[in-house]
């Protein structure tokens, strides 16, 4: 299981193979007392980084959802939205309110094929010039 980040100073993220959970930290949550009502983009919704994908009304005021990176909303934490309490409580493993596909991980992925397959290639070519 990969490390959880803090981005855009209220949220947090973990890369888990390229699908990015994300949610709201503690030091966020000290801000306001209750969670009142969590709108978050559908599953299947493309996102880009830091583009708001959701907001939360808080006793404080709304907050944005920031996306971390660009791809595609691949589940919503439905627990979190029936009860946003979950994420006062528990806001790391419970409270949870998004996964991403990141398209970044995956293009990486793709790049470093290509990468492996020229290289092969090019060992190929030198080989039949030594002959």
């Amino acid at each position: 299981m990969s490390e959880r980040r803090n981005y855009m100073g209220s949220m947090w993220m973990q890369n888990e193979d390229g699908v990015i959970t994300v949610g709201i930290n503690e030091d966020a949550l000290e801000d306001f007392d209750e969670i009142s009502s969590i709108d978050i983009s559908p599953e299947g919704e493309k996102v880009e980084a830091e583009s708001v994908i959701g907001t939360i009304e808080t006793s404080d005021g709304p907050l944005d959802i920031y996306s971390p990176v660009d791809g595609e909303i691949l589940e919503v934490n439905s627990q979190v939205v029936e009860d946003p309490s979950i994420i006062m409580e528990d806001p790391y493993e419970e409270g949870w309110l998004v996964r991403i596909e990141s398209e970044l991980a995956s293009d990486d992925d793709e790049d470093e094929d290509d990468e492996d397959d020229y290289d092969e290639d090019d060992e190929d070519e030198d080989m039949d010039d030594e002959d």
